[in-house]
C-alpha cells in the first residue's frame, strides 16, 4: 500500500464514485469485515460517530503499544510523587497523555484508520507507611480518529488496485458521503507499591494493571 501527496478531483461522476466504493465495501467483506462496514457507514452517509469493539481494536500491537506507552508516563509520574511524599501523607495524581498511533500497511486496521490518536486520562492515590508508599488508581482511555479521505493521494486496496483518495472527497463533496468520528473507550485500573531504597540507593516501584472487562 503506498500513500503520496495531494488531488484535489478525480474528475468522474458521483454515481459512478459510488458503485466503486460500495463494491469496494462488498468485495473486501470476508477479507476485511470491519473495513467493509466503517466504509459502507461512511456511505450512509449519516455522519454519526461509529464506537468500534475494544477486544478488535485491542488486538492489534500498535494499540496495544501506544497503551503501554502512556502506562509508562503515568508510573513515572507516579514515582516521583512516591518519592517526595512524607511518612503518613497522601496525595493525588491526575494527568493525562496522549499517544499517536501509525497502523502498520497490510493490515486492516490500516484500512480503517491510517493514524489516529489514544488519550489515556489517569488518576492515582498515593498513601505512604513509613519506606513503603501504596498506589491505586484507574486509567480511561479514549482511542478516536475522524473517518475520512483527506490524506494522501492513491490507497492500494486488494482487487481494485490504486484507487485515489480523492473519490472519496469527491463524495463528500457531492453529498455521496460522510465523514465521521471513529472512537473506542475502555478502563484499566493500577495497583502497587513504592520502596524507598535508602540513599544512595533508587526506589524500587511494582505496579500491576488489569484491564476492566465490558461486553465489548
Amino acid at each position: 500500500m503506498l500513500l503520496r501527496g495531494f488531488r484535489r478531483r478525480t474528475g468522474k461522476p458521483a454515481p459512478e464514485l459510488a458503485v466503486l466504493f460500495r463494491s469496494i465495501a462488498t468485495e473486501s467483506r470476508d477479507i476485511y469485515p470491519m473495513a467493509s462496514d466503517v466504509l459502507n457507514h461512511f456511505m450512509d452517509g449519516a455522519g454519526s460517530s461509529r464506537t468500534l469493539p475494544r477486544r478488535w481494536l485491542r488486538s492489534f500491537k500498535v494499540i496495544k503499544k501506544a497503551e503501554r506507552k502512556n502506562q509508562r508516563r503515568f508510573e513515572r509520574q507516579i514515582v516521583r510523587a512516591a518519592a517526595a511524599l512524607e511518612d503518613g501523607a497522601s496525595t493525588w495524581v491526575h494527568d493525562h497523555w496522549d499517544a499517536r498511533i501509525n497502523a502498520f500497511i497490510g493490515t486492516e486496521l490500516f484500512y480503517v484508520s491510517r493514524m489516529s490518536l489514544l488519550r489515556s486520562q489517569g488518576s492515582f492515590v498515593l498513601t505512604r507507611a513509613g519506606a513503603k508508599v501504596r498506589v491505586s488508581g484507574t486509567v480511561r482511555h479514549h482511542w478516536f480518529d475522524p473517518y475520512d479521505w483527506d490524506r494522501g493521494r492513491w490507497v492500494y486496496i486488494p482487487r481494485h488496485g490504486f484507487v485515489p483518495i480523492a473519490v472519496g472527497r469527491d463524495l463528500v463533496e457531492a453529498d455521496e458521503a460522510r465523514n465521521f468520528l471513529m472512537e473506542s473507550r475502555h478502563v484499566q485500573t493500577l495497583g502497587g507499591t513504592y520502596l524507598d531504597g535508602g540513599w544512595p540507593r533508587r526506589g524500587r516501584a511494582t505496579f500491576e494493571w488489569a484491564l476492566v472487562r465490558t461486553g465489548r
